[in-house]
């Protein structure tokens, strides 16, 4: 809950904010509608144990003098482990395909230019068939920049 609350409101927070929205989603209920222990109970928790603990795993940066959350970028390798909604969903196979493109296109620069300067069995290819798998990879990047 606090890396969503984070990542809707620009990566960073202040306790009092996150607290109140937590508990509010535990009790099912408005943050205008909370009890005073209801607060209390979740703001105790990310205060003294979740928040610090996140923060020793650079997971956050949390200025626990300030009461200032801040999401850092590690972040990111924990998303596909998150069970997450359709649209964090989508940015997190957008960031899986981004290495794609480079490993296509490293590929083709690879076999290229192997088959250009003569190594090995690829000195045999026809010049026709290095221009086909040119197109092909970028026909490929192209095709893994518009997919999704």
């Amino acid at each position: 809950m606090v890396i969503h609350f984070l990542r809707e409101n620009d990566g960073e927070s202040v306790l009092n904010d996150l607290a109140e929205h937590i508990a509010a989603e535990e009790n099912d209920t408005t943050v205008r509608q909370l009890s005073s222990d209801q607060r209390k109970r979740v703001y105790i928790g990310l205060y003294q144990c979740h928040l610090p603990k996140m923060d020793s795993l650079g997971v956050i940066d949390y200025d626990k003098n300030r009461g200032t959350i801040e999401l850092q970028a590690s972040v990111a390798q924990l998303l596909e482990y998150m069970d997450l909604d359709e649209d964090d969903r989508e940015d997190a196979e957008e960031r899986e395909r981004t290495w794609a493109v480079p490993a296509v296109a490293g590929c083709v620069t690879v076999l290229v230019t192997a088959g250009a300067v003569g190594l090995g069995p690829l000195a045999a290819v026809p010049a026709a068939t290095w221009t086909l798998l040119s197109v092909v990879g970028i026909l490929a990047i192209v095709a893994l920049q518009y997919t999704g």
